[in-house]
């Protein structure tokens, strides 16, 4: 009784890792495939250098396989950093090129010391509480103003779309590591305002090279809107389950408990 409430109460603070299906297994190579044909197709053309493709390519890996291991998944994320921020600081996009160093790294520290049990998808059900909200919209005005300041001081291309990807990814990042269900809206805003700034940049420096990024962040977008799809129709459907199962097995434990009192009644009028 104990253990099968255990499960349910921890099935629904999204505790829970269940394994992928092959259905998405293979959207993710699909997409991964793809992406990476159209990188090699860029740099054999010699449109683009080595380092957006790599980041392409570690970047997906990255946010794809997060779950396979937490040593490689930390050592694909100080890669993507470091030429996140090698490329950013190239077309000064500052505060992008910030959190990438300063935050995503200590995140990615922050996820490998939780425990999201066994399996590579990561459950992200919970709902953030009220004083949650406020101090999570405290940080993020904090740090809006940070960024700007920052931005505007180290002369900062397109400050208004660098400074608000780089906070809406950072948030993001947080809700994900906080499973916050919240966490797939800032994530949609963040990737829609950091697809909009390397088009900027694409256009502004006419470099075919910011397409690498604008490709990577593309990946990410429809990675995440499907992930969310599949995570609402499979967790739905599975909590449903468990939701059956325990009224069941509640509506089973009172049958008993009544079946015991009447006989224990009969009993004593027998004697």
């Amino acid at each position: 009784m104990i253990n099968e409430y255990r499960f349910f109460q921890e099935f629904f603070d999204g505790q829970i890792v269940k394994e992928d299906s092959e259905q998405y297994k293979l959207f993710k190579i699909l997409l991964l495939s793809l992406t990476s044909v159209v990188g090699i197709f860029l740099v054999l053309m010699g449109w683009c250098s080595v380092v957006p493709f790599v980041l392409l390519e570690i970047g997906m890996l990255w946010n794809f396989y997060s779950g396979l291991s937490r040593k490689i998944s930390f050592l694909l994320c100080i890669i993507v950093a470091f030429a996140y921020f090698y490329i950013c600081s190239k077309y000064a996009f500052y505060a992008n090129a910030l959190i990438y160093i300063a935050c995503y790294i200590p995140f990615q520290l922050i996820a490998n010391g939780k425990d999201y049990s066994d399996g590579e998808f990561v459950q992200i059900r919970k709902k953030i509480t009220d004083l949650n909200k406020i101090l999570f919209v405290v940080f993020f005005v904090v740090l809006i103003i940070f960024l700007s300041l920052m931005s505007y001081d180290f002369g900062s291309r397109f400050i208004v779309l660098d400074v608000l990807s780089a906070s809406l990814l950072v948030c993001s990042a947080l809700l994900r590591n906080e499973r916050y269900l919240e966490y797939y809206i800032f994530r949609v805003f963040a990737l829609v305002f950091s697809i909009s700034l390397w088009i900027m940049a694409a256009l502004e420096y006419n470099s075919i090279e910011c397409i690498m990024i604008i490709l990577m962040y593309l990946a990410y977008l429809i990675f995440d809107v499907t992930t969310f799809i599949f995570q609402n129709k499979t967790y739905v459907n599975e909590y449903m389950l468990q939701v059956e199962k325990y009224n069941k097995m509640i509506n089973e434990k009172l049958v008993e408990e009544k079946l015991k009192a009447y006989n224990s009644k009969n009993k004593n009028r027998e004697l």
